[in-house]
């Protein structure tokens, strides 16, 4: 399946790990393709990387502060504050006074936010919802199990990494 010069067909490097195996080959696939998914989004709501990343968690975990989105982000609690800020302006979320502790500020992502997110990935949730649907007890079984795997390698990497 090589091409010549230690290269694959499709132009990888044939000593790159995974190749030749369909399994990594696919989740370097969707590791690409998630990439590809996040620059679009993050243009059609014009915002970078790391405030989409931030828009993500508040959408599924939100409302937080500023020093629980840096958490999640991994970044200083200045640099969340950047995020927030950005994304204050160009209407994404606002910034409210905590329900219990007058001294924390809460980020709430803004419903209309949400919503233009969510239906531009849409499409991508219910192809994948109805793939996971389609699958028998056993067979889903074996995919949690093996995601469950993925999710605690691809953890450690990224606690192993410099931030």
């Amino acid at each position: 399946m090589t091409s010549g010069a230690g290269f694959t067909r499709d132009g990888r490097r044939a000593d790159s790990p995974g190749v030749g195996n369909d399994v990594m080959e696919r989740l370097q696939e969707v590791g690409a393709l998630s990439r590809v998914i996040e620059q679009g989004l993050a243009r059609a709501l014009g915002v970078n990387a790391t405030d989409l990343a931030a828009m993500e968690h508040l959408a599924t975990d939100g409302p937080l502060t500023a020093r629980d989105l840096a958490d999640r982000l991994r970044v200083s609690t200045a640099a969340s504050t950047h995020v927030v800020d950005r994304l204050e302006r160009a209407g994404h979320v606002t910034r409210r006074p905590h329900d219990t502790d007058r001294r924390k500020v809460l980020v709430d992502p803004a419903e209309e936010s949400v919503a233009r997110t969510f239906e531009h990935l849409r499409p991508l949730l219910t192809g994948v919802e109805e793939l996971v649907t389609a699958l028998e007890p056993a067979q889903r079984a074996v995919v949690e199990r093996f995601l469950t795997g993925v999710v605690a390698v691809y953890a450690a990497t990224a606690d192993s990494l410099p931030t």
